[in-house]
């Protein structure tokens, strides 16, 4: 069943077969790929995801090989495969599977990861095909990123990122919206470009019932008055964050397409979505990812 809070075209998205998954991103702008979601429980414990399903996950309900091996098909001209999942780098045939999609034909591999393993494994996924790692940070500190991770990891994690880069792969940091984290985004966002070379990706917290989110979640207003010359790139969120007064853009984010890889704004994309009254008139609306449900534009 899929849960109220999520989307379930998103859903249909994440359980359907290469050909329908490759369709469904090139309808929405994104790059043509296969997604190969595992399922099994994630060692980390974020306060806005730990809950069951994530952190425990019974044996029956790991993906099974016979799965991965079905799906990892890659449709005629598709050479990109994006891996995600709880946490996937710890499910039992990890490296089988990375090794089963190279035979397959899969030459660009994506990984979404929390990043824990990178600095042990990172070499020998970069020979299996990894070109790209996709990682939640949630400060520059051990104090800022494991109050949120809720398990001491960061220096690892980090560790791991160095790990990655060293390796050829290109670090796709991303983080979120959120009271604990808006203080000290633009100091995040400049270590990301300085330590990696990339943008760093921003996306809303997104309600659950797992936890308290008005006491984590902030109003766009906010959001926009940190963002103003900030260097990051919105994740699946509305394009009005982006604007100014009237329709000034702001100089720091961005929605524009860019090459960093599309799983953190499928991420982003699963929670169930609305438009709000003044989006009618937006000339932006089509292109838009709409408002996550319940959010406070305003407050």
């Amino acid at each position: 069943m899929v849960p109220t809070h999520e989307d379930p075209a998103v859903h249909a998205f994440l359980a359907g077969g290469p050909d329908f998954q490759v369709e469904w991103l090139r309808a929405r702008g994104l790059p043509a790929a296969v997604l190969l979601p595992l399922l099994n429980a994630c060692a980390q414990r974020c306060f806005f995801c730990a809950g069951p399903g994530t952190i425990t996950v019974a044996a029956r309900d790991v993906t099974p090989w016979d799965r991965i091996d079905a799906h990892l098909r890659p449709p005629p001209a598709v050479s990109r495969l994006l891996v995600g999942g709880n946490e996937p780098t710890l499910h039992p045939r990890f490296d089988d599977a990375l090794r089963l999609a190279r035979e397959r034909g899969f030459e660009h591999i994506d990984l979404m990861t929390n990043g824990a393993s990178l600095s042990v494994r990172a070499r020998v996924w970069a020979t299996l095909g990894v070109q790209e790692v996709v990682v939640p940070l949630y400060g520059i500190t051990a104090a800022e990123h494991d109050a949120i991770a809720g398990v001491a990891c960061f220096e690892q994690v980090v560790a791991g990122l160095h790990e990655a880069h060293d390796a050829g792969m290109r670090v796709s940091i991303h983080t979120l919206a959120m009271r604990d984290t808006l203080p000290r985004l633009e100091a995040l966002a400049a270590y990301t470009r300085e330590q990696f070379g990339t943008r760093l990706g921003l996306g809303l917290l997104r309600p659950k019932p797992m936890f308290d989110w008005s006491r984590h979640a902030v109003s766009f207003g906010q959001i926009r008055s940190t963002l103003a010359g900030v260097d990051v790139e919105l994740l699946a969120a509305p394009l009005c964050l982006a604007w100014g007064q009237g329709d000034e853009v702001l100089p720091g984010p961005s929605n524009a397409p860019s090459d960093r890889s599309p799983l953190a704004t499928i991420y982003f994309l699963t929670q169930r979505r609305r438009y709000l009254p003044a989006c009618d008139v937006c000339p932006s609306r089509a292109a838009c990812a709409g408002v996550v449900a319940g959010y406070p534009t305003s407050r």
